[in-house]
């Protein structure tokens, strides 16, 4: 337990230290996950050598073993190596299925090696996303299968075979063989699900933030509705500005003036460097327009608009927390 607890708080510090809830619990996994298959090949080496003598085996499971440590010591495996993460996951399925076969043969078929190809099939869902990596799962699909149907109907006498296990030994490691791939089924289905309840749980998170800025949007239309009736403005001159705004008339800006006497002064107190245009977007933005909006409105596109509201932004020295919107409704 001890030993455990170690290698949980090494292999894990990365985790605590990111921003990303789902990025931080999902890094949890991969690394639980890979510990596990650690303890597994350190037992299963041990074992061979122990009651077979089989060194060149136990020597193999080794360095796997090994490997796992490395990449449960890999920092970043999830952000700095995203882009290679993916590649990296495809070539060790594809070495495992063939470090399969090869100890499928090596065995001379009879040792219930073949039971693992279903482990990796199983192990698949955890790494991989079905809509996004279809291609990768297709080709680890078909490598698995190749394989297995191969070392059915082939014999692969070129291979080497095993001369440290006796015939009786085969009932044995067959069992061992059955048990171990059993456990890491079970494995998979357990890492599965918790993936999944990871997975449901962001898009709960995502739901509610999107609920949270619907009522904010709401909420901001109607602190603007409520500015102007505070400027005595009737339903039908918010409308009329309104409809001015949204046919880019020449006469908009002026109106604007009229209802909003105090706006433009109050902004140009903040920065007196604020061109005509830049205030023309600022009436807009108070009126609670989106950027897509605006662009509609003055004619320019989506992008012009954004880089005019992100100079905006920094002359009226903004932080980029605050939506610039509701900073202009409120003056």
């Amino acid at each position: 337990m001890m030993i455990y607890k170690f290698f949980f708080k090494v292999i894990n510090d990365e985790a605590e230290n990111m921003d990303d809830d789902f990025e931080s619990n999902y890094l949890h996994l991969i690394n639980r996950y890979l510990l596990l298959l650690f303890f597994i090949f350190l037992f299963y080496s041990i074992f061979i050598i122990t009651f077979f003598g089989d060194m060149f085996i136990s020597i193999f499971l080794t360095v796997i073993t090994f490997f796992w440590l490395f990449l449960m010591a890999m920092k970043g495996k999830t952000k700095r190596f995203r882009n290679v993460l993916k590649g990296t996951v495809i070539f060790i399925f594809v070495l495992l299925t063939f470090i399969v076969s090869f100890f499928n043969i090596y065995t001379y078929k009879n040792a219930g090696v073949e039971y693992f190809y279903f482990c990796l099939l199983f192990a698949v869902p955890f790494f991989l996303n079905y809509k996004k990596d279809a291609f990768a799962i297709f080709l680890i699909t078909f490598m698995i299968s190749i394989n297995f149907i191969a070392c059915l109907y082939f014999d692969f006498d070129f291979l080497p075979k095993s001369r440290y296990i006796e015939k009786e030994d085969f009932k044995t490691i067959k069992l061992l063989n059955i048990l171990f791939s059993v456990a890491s089924f079970l494995m998979d289905i357990v890492f599965i699900t918790q993936k999944d309840a990871l997975i449901h749980g962001l898009i709960s998170d995502k739901k509610e933030k999107d609920s949270t800025i619907k009522d904010l949007v709401k909420t901001n239309t109607e602190l603007m509705k409520h500015q102007m009736l505070i400027n005595h403005l009737s339903e039908e001159n918010i409308q009329e500005i309104l409809n001015l705004a949204e046919s880019n008339s020449p006469m908009f800006f002026e109106k604007f003036q009229v209802f909003f006497p105090h706006f433009i002064p109050d902004i140009l107190k903040i920065n007196p460097n604020l061109i005509h245009s830049e205030l023309y977007f600022c009436a807009l933005m108070k009126l609670d327009f989106d950027t897509k909006k605006i662009a509609q409105c003055t004619n320019n596109s989506i992008r012009a608009v954004e880089s005019k509201k992100y100079r905006i932004r920094k002359k009226l020295n903004i932080s980029s927390e605050i939506n610039i919107n509701s900073f202009l409704i409120k003056i």
